[in-house]
């Protein structure tokens, strides 16, 4: 069979992968230009109360998602309430369907609440680096620079 000329943009890993308090199932992201895109991802699977409680800023551009998980209706968040601050002032936005929150370099941002409704929230978080960093606290960041092995199944 010939070798096909775009097999090398299909990428089947390595994404990183954690139990998450709050997530349904394992996260999965990738925070180290793994795929040599100039983008790191992570995609959350939330059906519990999740919380990213400390005020941060990146040098690039980040872009989080917000969708439902009912594959038939993604813009229906089946009651679920996502609250994330903006700015040096914490200005509150109250999410409640579908949308997207754009974070422009150097904008603060978080805390980050997601209290999913009667089905879990699938939150995806797109940054235009290929190294994940931001101003957090260095414990935090090392945590995402290496993140612990899951367990064992």
């Amino acid at each position: 069979m010939a070798t096909k000329k775009y097999w090398r943009n299909v990428i089947k890993g390595p994404f990183f992968k954690d139990l998450e308090p709050g997530m349904a199932g394992t996260s999965i992201w990738a925070h180290h230009n793994e795929y040599k895109s100039g983008n790191t991802l992570g995609y959350h699977c939330v059906n519990s109360l999740y919380q990213a409680l400390e005020p941060h800023s990146h040098p690039f551009h980040e872009t989080f998602a917000f969708l439902g998980s009912d594959p038939m209706n993604v813009s229906d968040l089946h009651g679920a309430e996502i609250k994330i601050s903006l700015g040096e002032e914490k200005e509150e936005q109250i999410i409640t369907s579908a949308a997207v929150v754009t974070i422009p370099p150097g904008l603060m941002h978080c805390p980050l609440i997601i209290k999913p409704g009667k089905t879990p929230v699938i939150f995806l978080e797109i940054s235009s680096t290929g190294e994940y960093s931001s101003n957090m606290d260095e414990k935090i960041l090392e945590m995402l620079r290496n993140p612990p092995e899951p367990p064992a199944e």
